[in-house]
């Protein structure tokens, strides 16, 4: 009986332990699951050829992956700067979203030999990030990867764009997450512990 009520304490101290460890890693798995996602939406995507049209689609993917990983951050990450810019860069996509909704309402696909598309998938399935289970470690380190990612497809469509408001949107991406991502690789690097 005694050795009964010793394991049940063990048990009941390991489980309370290794709960947010795992809790953490489930977040961590979730974030990108919400990345992959969003990849694979942009794999199956059907391009037109129109860097303009195609570059649109891909970038709201790109950005809805961005609010489903700051969704969770949000919920439930512990670091207040790094919150505080799920919040920010969530807004942000989500005005952008709207921006390319109403672009692809009104724009009618050209279709042309573009390989922005080719490229953009090539872009995609680079980069590498760390992960080590803490909420905000790693979205610092999957969100940096979403922004590196994202200003380099900015920069293909660049080459290839024709419509000066996309042309305006790629280099506010560019800009914009430039910024961002040297404050998520500091906030990556201060929470790598």
């Amino acid at each position: 009986m005694k050795k009964n009520r010793l394991m049940l304490a063990f048990t009941l101290v390991t489980m309370l332990m290794v709960q947010p460890i795992l809790a953490q890693q489930s977040t961590s798995n979730a974030m990108m699951k919400s990345m992959m996602s969003g990849m694979n939406k942009m794999m199956g995507m059907k391009m037109t050829g129109d860097p303009d049209h195609d570059f649109a689609m891909m970038l709201k993917m790109h950005h809805q992956s961005a609010v489903d990983m700051s969704d969770l951050e949000i919920k439930q990450g512990k670091n207040a700067q790094v919150k505080a810019m799920a919040t920010k860069i969530k807004a942000s996509n989500q005005k952008e979203i709207k921006e390319l909704d109403q672009f692809l309402s009104s724009h009618k696909p050209m279709s042309s030999s573009s390989k922005l598309g080719q490229t953009g998938m090539e872009i995609m399935h680079g980069g590498k990030h760390s992960m080590n289970g803490n909420v905000d470690h790693d979205y610092a380190s999957m969100m940096a990867q979403h922004h590196q990612q994202g200003i380099d497809m900015a920069r293909a469509f660049l080459k290839e764009g024709k419509t000066s408001s996309m042309k305006t949107l790629a280099n506010k991406v560019i800009s914009e997450q430039t910024k961002e991502l040297a404050d998520l690789k500091k906030q990556e690097t201060s929470l790598k512990g």
